[in-house]
């Protein structure tokens, strides 16, 4: 099971820094080349900062994976999941809502919602909903490996299926995609998504069905396995051109 949670997290990263592209000019061998011999200054400093944006972007959700699977067998890092369980349950013993089991559809169904109103954002009704549905096969599939193979029992002791949390992910599934559809026409409310997200991870916390770390790296996979997708669905479009 290590060997293949470590592969996998090669993978996660490889294809998270593949995204890079979704904001901007892939790096490719053409993009290199026009900072090693740029035609202008403004070229080279448009690409440079293209770059940093975009990797800026990936530091977080990256950050999070990764203190996830480092989670799983690191002993201060699980002594923290101990002591935010104790915490809650310290002070909110008898807590308990279903509350995020419909929130974590909330940043998506926002995301439609605009483009009913007449927000378009980035892409159309029909585009936006393939992209929403293969970020969300490819998020479901990824959180369905990790539970199937490491087995984590959940702080209720209900299941052996914790890490990570499927309803964060989703949650957070919704939150890119409103914040790449609509983070140039409705830049403010495109970040309402993430707050939205965060509370349905609070929300399994405090539901004493997920640790910290759980909650964590559904955020990093449903922010990484979207900015794939928007990556893909460029390179596709880009071949078509």
């Amino acid at each position: 099971m290590k060997i293949n949670l470590i592969y996998f997290l090669k993978f996660l990263l490889f294809i998270s820094f593949k995204s890079f592209a979704q904001d901007a000019d892939t790096f490719t061998t053409n993009n290199v080349m026009s900072l090693v011999a740029p035609k202008n200054h403004q070229e080279t400093e448009y690409h440079l900062q293209q770059f940093l944006r975009t990797t800026k972007s990936l530091v977080i959700p990256i950050a999070f994976t990764t203190y996830g699977f480092m989670a799983i067998e690191n002993h201060p890092l699980r002594q923290i999941n101990s002591e935010f369980r104790e915490e809650i349950l310290e002070h909110h013993p008898q807590f308990g809502t279903k509350i995020d089991n419909y929130l974590q559809f909330s940043p998506s169904l926002l995301a439609f919602s605009m483009k009913l109103a007449g927000n378009k954002g980035k892409h159309d009704m029909l585009q936006t909903f393939k992209l929403h549905a293969a970020s969300t096969i490819l998020m479901a599939g990824t959180v369905y490996l990790l539970k199937t193979n490491t087995h984590l029992l959940r702080p209720d002791a209900s299941a052996r299926n914790s890490f990570p949390s499927g309803h964060t992910a989703t949650a957070f599934v919704g939150a890119e995609i409103l914040h790449q559809e609509f983070k140039h026409t409705a830049p403010i409310l495109s970040y309402s998504g993430y707050l939205a997200a965060g509370a349905t991870g609070a929300l399994r916390m405090y539901n004493n069905r997920h640790y910290f770390s759980d909650v964590i790296t559904g955020a990093g996979i449903g922010i990484l396995t979207t900015k794939a997708t928007y990556w893909l669905d460029k390179k596709l479009h880009a071949k078509h051109h």
